[in-house]
């Protein structure tokens, strides 16, 4: 019987501008030549990694982003077009990014309707930023992880539309629309499973490198005083904790040092990329060792395994 290749996966976390890190480890990936067999992704992670399996490459990625946050499409569906306050000069479009979330602008419509942003401008955003491919043309296999919001469920889009996928694990609940596949209401899969290291195993991977760009918990800045701001950091805190425990058996984490960065910050581009490229080539002995042994041993018929966890269940949908 002929031996299966040994594969190698890369995780990339959700973490909105904070995920820009992944484009950092992107960069060496490619200057080291490393191999990248699969690419898992969740939320922002999602985003990056569909492109990154798309084209192979960090450029094409940054220019559809910036290309989205300058476009006329995008401010429409934030409803501060002509807004002056937000306005900034027209080449820094990472600095339009930021300021329309900073802003509060979700805030300012209501509580009641079902999304704060409507599905056709949804898709036509992302449509502007994902390719409507299916995932079998991709260069690298991809999966993006979204959670149903019905039961709960973890799943695994490893299969089909492309802009399907990274649109359901990018939905951030209650601002962006739920996405319908499969007869499930998917959305952002960060709130199940930030850090996807268990799927990429699922997936065939015999190696995972993984990267958090996620909020730890001295980053939460200080103790909240409104009601809203205990919501929200009781929410990141219960996040965090499951964070640690979803991501514990990559075999090599990578955690990018931003510290205490708005989560909206798109303008932070060039740190958060520095960043990225810091932790891996600090990290880079121990990725490229890590690696080499485990290939060696996969060659001799050892293989190290990482059991299914019966707590953490998840569905693959191809």
């Amino acid at each position: 019987m002929q031996q299966k290749v040994f594969k190698t996966a890369l995780v990339l976390s959700g973490g909105s501008a904070r995920a820009l890190t992944h484009l950092g480890v992107l960069e060496e990936i490619e200057r080291h030549g490393l191999p990248v067999d699969i690419v898992v992704g969740t939320s922002m992670g999602a985003i990056i990694g569909a492109l990154y399996a798309l084209y192979g490459s960090t450029a094409p990625i940054l220019e559809r982003l910036r290309r989205l946050v300058g476009s006329d499409l995008f401010l429409k569906a934030v409803s501060v077009a002509g807004s002056d306050s937000l306005q900034v000069a027209a080449d820094n479009t990472l600095n339009r990014f930021i300021w329309l979330f900073k802003s509060g602008i979700y805030c300012t419509q209501s509580v009641m309707q079902s999304t704060m942003v409507s599905e056709s401008d949804y898709l036509k955003i992302m449509s502007d930023l994902i390719p409507d491919v299916s995932m079998d043309e991709l260069k690298i296999p991809f999966a993006a992880v979204a959670m149903d919001l019905i039961s709960g469920e973890e799943i695994v889009l490893a299969g089909g539309s492309l802009l399907a996928a990274v649109s359901a694990s990018a939905a951030i609940p209650g601002i962006l629309p739920s996405v319908t596949l499969h007869g499930r209401r998917l959305v952002d899969g960060g709130w199940v499973d930030n850090v996807p290291v268990a799927p990429a195993f699922a997936l065939g991977a015999h190696f995972v490198l993984a990267v958090d760009a996620s909020l730890s918990m001295d980053e939460l800045g200080p103790p909240p005083t409104a009601a809203l701001e205990s919501l929200l950091r009781s929410n990141e805190i219960s996040r965090i904790l499951l964070n640690r425990y979803r991501k514990a058996s990559a075999d090599i984490m990578l955690t990018p040092r931003i510290g205490k960065m708005h989560w909206a910050n798109f303008a932070a581009l060039e740190p958060c990329t520095t960043a990225g490229r810091k932790a891996f080539e600090e990290n880079l002995s121990l990725i490229t060792e890590s690696m080499h042994r485990h290939r060696d041993d996969f060659a001799k018929g050892i293989f190290h395994p990482h059991p299914g966890d019966p707590l953490h269940p998840f569905t693959i949908l191809s």
